[in-house]
């Protein structure tokens, strides 16, 4: 692709050969005040951010339309004049109520017609382009009382020899925020566009010839200002390529790595397995089977374990890392069980307690509030070996814990940590041998993830449980909230129990409905005749217990809460939700709320209530309507809000998947592949030094599982 000569302004083009990719934006033009607050929001601090904050979209500008064919609700892009141009105060209606503000109005006319132009606080528009300026506009025809208007378009001067950078082509669309519109954006790109050469080629000179991809400075270039959709094509694959094959090289590597080091292996049949059958209560599914199998297969090499068990609410993934454990203490080995909040650790507990002492094998508990004579019992025991089963929280990872044998990490809901807490486990666990780890994650992992995010993770998904219930769900509007309260009611008068959800805990300025401000209203206006707690993470450990064990017991009839029993909470008589600000939460998140009711059997129902006005959000919350499947819905939100936001894979030092799509399955299989390729050829990446170095460095801050 041609380098684009796009002409910096005189005060830049004077100091544009002194400036490098990481020269701060607050020494380039119109970057102050506000416009320097955004950019900070957006994460741009130096030239090399700019150049790398791409295009979420664009608009195709490039063809011009006479003045005497445009048509109402259409968008144009017209040349012309100035013929006309007059400022003054006017008034404009919002929110019912007339607010002056500064108007400026233009007429503009080509050969074949005139038409009127008109904005709203523009107030040095009339200097910047007055009567008898050629002019590029581009914007929405609207009929208005002086005919047809162009309703504060883009406007552009049209100069001979300038490059058009808001008309007159593909016109790039950015990431705003308050003070940063696209129109700063454009025009600060375009100026420091010349700095793209100075981007240094990391990507392996083989891998690009082969996968026939352009470098990276043209990219650059054609990711912002593309002279034609076959550039924006090349750029996209050659910038959705780097994310992809970061993501995959560093999944690769990591998995060699875990290939070097050493674990136990563990000596057992598949028959422990069936000694156990007896003590269920229910009998084993096909897939969690075939998940005990798996497990059981790796636990026995001498390679550490790292595979990661997903499946729908209900699958019984608990059951099978219970099995695991069992696995493990027969074999003489000690397992350590992570969740990621006390509730779900003590529900852990309670439910490994009864399953291990019918084959007289132990299990502790030790959360952050564990009275300190019980913790130094329990330590001692984990110490010795007569504690086969240590639950906890992430507390776990700090303690000053000693095993005599940790063979076995299990970490529920994809608790994250790194390779420092992999290090200090390593290093408890009384034989300098890695132990092995088992992920849990009642979020089904989409196939593009699985080659990605989870690139260096065996991925096992369960089945959902054969007869389950579904959740009948409806998304409520404003208006049908009197319906919605009185069809709790009725379920509570026939012996049911009721969860309704907040997305914040305390209330604030604004109308995001809270859990303490609900509580008090819903106790107090919506249902006095009924018994209402109230559930959050702020509240001391033995309050949330006592509150979780009375709504258990059926002491309470509904129960306010926040996201604290998003999992692991189990309230067999549970049978209605209700969640408030539905549109403040995800669809992976929102489904596993609606795993909190119908757990028995039951029919259940969830009520998801948005704040939001606007018909997207509506139509993002409607997939639940229509849909009860997990993984179908882990790839709706994947589709609409990216890998990083749902998986909270985007840590600082991470790798933003901005231009690849993990929906393109092809795509990723293919720079798989490529990654595999150069490793095989070049282990040690000694031919790409910058790569190895980034790659060394997102394995530092990110872990997937």
């Amino acid at each position: 692709m041609k380098t684009m000569h796009i002409f910096p302004f005189q005060g830049l083009a004077r100091t544009l050969h002194r400036m490098t990719l990481d020269t701060p934006v607050t020494r380039l033009p119109t970057v102050h005040g506000k416009v320097a607050e955004g950019l900070e929001h957006l994460g741009i601090r130096n030239v090399r951010h700019l150049l790398f904050h791409f295009p979420s979209r664009y608009e195709d500008r490039r063809n011009v339309t006479p003045i005497a064919q445009v048509t109402a609700g259409v968008p144009v892009v017209v040349h012309g004049t100035i013929k006309e141009m007059t400022s003054d105060v006017g008034f404009r209606r919002r929110g019912g109520r007339a607010r002056r503000m500064q108007v400026t109005r233009a007429v503009v006319e080509d050969e074949t017609g005139r038409i009127a132009a008109t904005w709203f606080y523009q107030r040095y528009l009339d200097r910047q382009i007055p009567v008898g300026t050629s002019v590029a506009l581009a914007g929405t025809v609207s009929l208005s009382e002086e005919g047809l208007t162009l309703m504060a378009p883009e406007v552009e001067r049209l100069l001979p020899g300038k490059t058009l950078v808001h008309t007159g082509r593909l016109v790039p669309v950015y990431p705003e925020t308050a003070g940063v519109t696209s129109r700063n954006l454009r025009f600060l790109v375009s100026r420091t566009l010349p700095l793209t050469d100075a981007l240094t080629e990391y990507l392996p000179e083989q891998t690009r010839e082969q996968e026939q991809l352009e470098g990276i400075a043209a990219a650059a270039r054609g990711i912002h200002f593309p002279e034609n959709p076959a550039d924006l094509e090349r750029a996209q694959e050659r910038l959705g390529f780097d994310e992809l094959f970061l993501l995959q090289l560093a999944a690769a590597v990591r998995r060699r790595a875990r290939n070097k080091e050493t674990a136990v292996p563990l000596a057992f049949s598949d028959d422990v397995v069936a000694d156990v059958g007896p003590q269920f209560p229910f009998h084993l599914t096909s897939s969690q089977e075939r998940a005990v199998k798996s497990i059981l297969q790796d636990l026995r090499m001498p390679v550490p374990m790292n595979r990661l068990v997903a499946g729908d609410v209900g699958s019984g993934k608990t059951v099978v890392a219970g099995l695991a454990a069992l696995a493990v203490a027969r074999s003489g080995g000690q397992t350590a069980f992570v969740a990621p909040t006390e509730i779900l650790a003590t529900q852990h507990a309670v439910s490994l307690k009864s399953f291990f002492a019918v084959h007289g094998l132990s299990v502790g508990l030790l959360t952050g509030s564990t009275p300190s004579e019980e913790r130094v019992q329990i330590l001692e025991q984990v110490r010795t070996g007569s504690c086969t089963c240590l639950v906890g929280t992430h507390a776990l990872f700090h303690e000053d814990i000693r095993f005599q044998n940790l063979a076995l990490v299990v970490v529920d809901e994809q608790h994250r940590f790194g390779v420092d807490q992999r290090a200090e486990l390593s290093a408890r666990g009384g034989n300098g041998k890695s132990p092995h780890f088992l992920s849990l994650t009642a979020t089904p992992i989409p196939r593009t993830l699985q080659l990605t995010a989870y690139g260096d993770v065996d991925v096992t998904m369960l089945d959902p449980r054969p007869g389950q219930q579904t959740v009948e769900t409806h998304v409520v509007s404003p208006d049908e909230r009197d319906r919605t309260y009185q069809a709790l009611a009725e379920r509570i008068k026939t012996g049911e129990q009721v969860f309704v959800i907040c997305p914040r805990v305390e209330e604030r300025d604004d109308d995001v409905r809270s859990v303490t401000s609900e509580y008090r209203r819903l106790h107090k206006e919506v249902f006095p005749a009924f018994r209402v707690g109230m559930l959050h993470g702020k509240l001391p450990p033995e309050e949330k217990r006592d509150t979780l064990e009375r709504f258990r017991n059926r002491d309470l009839d509904l129960l306010v809460s926040s996201s604290v029993v998003e999992v692991g909470v189990d309230i067999p008589n549970a049978t209605a939700l209700l969640v408030e600000g539905a549109e403040r939460f995800g669809l992976a998140q929102l489904h596993q709320f609606r795993g909190r009711v119908g757990r028995r059997g039951q029919q259940a129902v969830c009520f998801l209530a948005s704040g939001a006005g606007d018909e997207q959000a509506l139509e993002r919350l409607r997939v639940l309507e229509h849909s009860s499947n997990g993984l179908e819905i882990a790839e709706a939100d994947l589709r609409r809000r990216g890998a990083g936001e749902i998986y909270g894979t985007r840590q600082s030092g991470g790798v933003r998947l901005r231009i690849a799509r993990l929906t393109d399955l092809s795509f990723l299989e293919r720079v798989r592949h490529a990654a595999i390729a150069l490793l095989d050829e070049d282990p040690m990446l000694k031919t790409a030094p910058l790569l190895a170095r980034r790659i060394a460095q997102l394995n530092v801050t990110t872990h997937f599982e």
